[in-house]
């Protein structure tokens, strides 16, 4: 972190193991622009020889509709996650050599400047929103609430620049560190409040819109092969059952469209209970309530630990929040949801000084069992 002036804090790329990711990128991205190219091509000719009629490049007689589309379609599919890939790398790699966010602290807000290569984004927060200033977790990436949503400050700079930065805006805009006590939004989560007055917490629609359109995008391409294959249908009956079998597929892709674009599923606040409803345009149907969330741990197979914000209701259940390795966020969203409905929030995660008082009491046990259990009870204390 670099400070262009006292109310400027500037991050850029840090460490040697950037370069080490960069150059497997770069590899990467050779043989990521061949793949493409050679997708696209056969792609291109397939279409061309299946609307003109005419037999491929290399080929003595035209395409076969059924493996046509079948293979034309698994390329398709295959194209649209590879490109996605590629994207994503090339804007990894760019902000691993060539980035920097600036954050500049003025009497009405801060102002976000981020630099990705060649591109430049800018952006103002409202001092008047600005909530808090965090991390989700130690040595992570730096936020700000506004409103009713998590903004991404940076995740570039060392650890401990971010952690420096998190104490200086604090600072700055006159903000307590009260996280603790008021938990908080996690990032992709949204608070709404809807025309008749009510207040939901939701995931972010936005993000849902975001997968709605790639779902609706597939939609058309697999609605493309049906029309295809009906054509193709009417010349050779028996493509009537593979037919059968993708206009299922696209019915059903119609349907998962029209559910992501227009309906979700949130929590509704009210005073000393929490709602879980179904909103699909202007009808809303109740599933269940809750008066209490609970905060447990649990450990899979791999020995990792997950942790659940639950809201207990009639039968199972209803998970709210799941993560790995790291409590914070549901504990920060159960903490905000149990404030602003005024109900109880119940955190099962045992403390560091629960899980040692455990493990004493383990090492005791052991060292009754004999002479092995206290060698090995000393050893591990020690």
């Amino acid at each position: 972190m670099t400070n262009g002036s006292s109310n400027t804090l500037c991050f850029r790329p840090q460490g040697f193991g950037r370069y080490c990711s960069a150059a497997f990128l770069l590899v990467w991205l050779c043989g990521w622009v061949i793949g493409e190219a050679f997708a696209l091509s056969i792609l291109i000719a397939g279409l061309y020889a299946l609307l003109s009629g005419n037999p491929p490049p290399g080929k003595d007689q035209p395409l076969d509709i059924g493996p046509a589309l079948a293979v034309g379609g698994f390329l398709l599919i295959w194209l649209t996650f590879w490109t996605i890939g590629g994207v994503a790398a090339i804007r990894e790699l760019l902000r691993s050599l060539w980035a920097e966010d600036r954050i500049d602290i003025r009497p009405d807000g801060l102002h976000l400047t981020r630099r990705l290569g060649p591109f430049v984004t800018r952006r103002q927060l409202a001092r008047a929103e600005i909530r808090q200033i965090y991390q989700q977790r130690a040595n992570s990436a730096l936020f700000a609430q506004v409103g009713n949503q998590s903004i991404p400050l940076t995740d570039l700079g060392t650890p401990a620049e971010r952690t420096t930065a998190v104490e200086r805006l604090r600072v700055a805009l006159q903000m307590p560190d009260d996280r603790a006590t008021t938990g908080i939004l996690p990032v992709g989560w949204r608070e709404i409040t809807e025309l008749r007055g009510g207040v939901v917490a939701t995931p972010d629609p936005r993000t849902r819109r975001q997968q709605a359109h790639v779902v609706a995008v597939i939609t058309g391409v697999v609605w493309s092969i049906v029309l295809l294959l009906i054509r193709g249908s009417l010349r050779e009956p028996t493509l009537w059952g593979l037919t059968a079998m993708v206009g299922a597929l696209a019915l059903w892709l119609i349907r998962q469209s029209l559910w992501m674009y227009r309906g979700r599923k949130e929590w509704r606040i009210e005073r000393g209970r929490l709602v879980h409803q179904r909103r699909y345009g202007t009808e809303v149907t109740e599933l269940a309530e809750t008066r209490a969330l609970e905060l447990t741990e649990t450990t899979d197979s791999d020995g990792d630990r997950w942790y659940t914000l639950v809201a207990p209701v009639t039968g199972k259940p209803v998970t709210i929040l799941k993560t790995i390795h790291d409590p914070t966020e549901p504990r920060n969203l159960g903490l905000w949801l149990s404030q602003r409905a005024a109900i109880p929030f119940h955190d099962k995660v045992p403390t560091d000084t629960a899980r040692q008082a455990d493990l004493n009491q383990l090492l005791d046990k052991l060292e009754t069992t004999g002479r092995f259990g206290r060698w090995f009870a000393r050893r591990f204390r020690n």
